[in-house]
């Protein structure tokens, strides 16, 4: 059997990622191609999968593939069209959907013109008036600056990628049979573990690669954002909340 690595951005997945990279490169495909060992097995932007006929046949090409156990990065649960048959599975680690988008949205930062965007006025990354940028860019639609794929983490990712949405494509709509599909996807994985259990879900993922490592984190701090931004990151992430709320009593 073949597990996929559903990496869910700001959920631990790059630390657990360099940790599993004392599988070798034969049984550990990560798209990301670091460490240097990886490299070989690097394809960027794998979010584009479903339009991407030679980057599907990369990986199929790849000469790990084969022999790979495990395989990782940020691609939606569609990549299962390119690279599945029933010897696929997948696993994958959720986080509070608010604190998630939160992280996420400072994260992509990085682009030069959404930092612009976003520190117009402000003195810090997130301070009020960094917020209220974002607001204004998320109620006016706007799309400099980042990609569509990053554009979708702000708003129910987890589902959409679950669910195996098209992550390329400018407008997506998570509905009820979206979410219900994510829910029936999420219960055939192999592990799905918790940001908030990160010890244990760290772990839990060594002991099913039999890795001989023992992880501890430090404790896990919470953001606080102004209260008119956590209500529209409520809104805009109802059908994440759920799936999120859905997972946790279902423990």
């Amino acid at each position: 059997m073949k597990i996929g690595f559903i990496h869910i951005p700001r959920t631990g997945g790059t630390y657990l990622e360099a940790i599993l990279g004392k599988l070798e490169p034969k049984k550990f495909i990560n798209f990301f191609g670091t460490p240097v060992n990886q490299i070989p097995n690097k394809i960027g932007l794998i979010e584009n999968i479903k339009k991407d006929k030679k980057m599907c046949q990369r990986i199929k090409e790849n000469p790990n593939w084969e022999t790979a156990l495990l395989f990782s990065g940020h691609f939606s649960r569609n990549i299962n069209d390119c690279v599945g048959d029933e010897n696929v599975r997948y696993i994958t680690i959720l986080r509070d959907p608010i604190q998630r988008v939160t992280s996420f949205v400072k994260k992509v930062t990085t682009s030069k013109q959404f930092n612009t965007i976003m520190m117009n006025g402000s003195e810090k990354i997130g301070d009020d008036i960094f917020w209220n940028n974002f607001i204004k860019y998320i109620q006016s639609d706007d799309k400099r600056g980042l990609m569509s794929h990053e554009r979708h983490g702000f708003s129910n990712y987890m589902v959409k990628v679950i669910a195996g949405l098209d992550l390329s494509e400018e407008k997506l709509v998570v509905d009820e049979n979206v979410f219900q599909t994510a829910k029936k996807n999420l219960d055939d994985m192999v592990y799905v573990g918790l940001f908030e259990e990160y010890s244990k879900t760290v772990n839990d993922i060594l002991q099913l690669f039999k890795i001989e490592s023992k992880f501890n984190d430090n404790g896990l701090k919470k953001s606080e954002i102004p209260e008119k931004a956590k209500k529209i990151l409520t809104s805009l992430n109802e059908y994440d909340i759920r799936l999120y709320e859905y997972y946790k009593n279902k423990k």
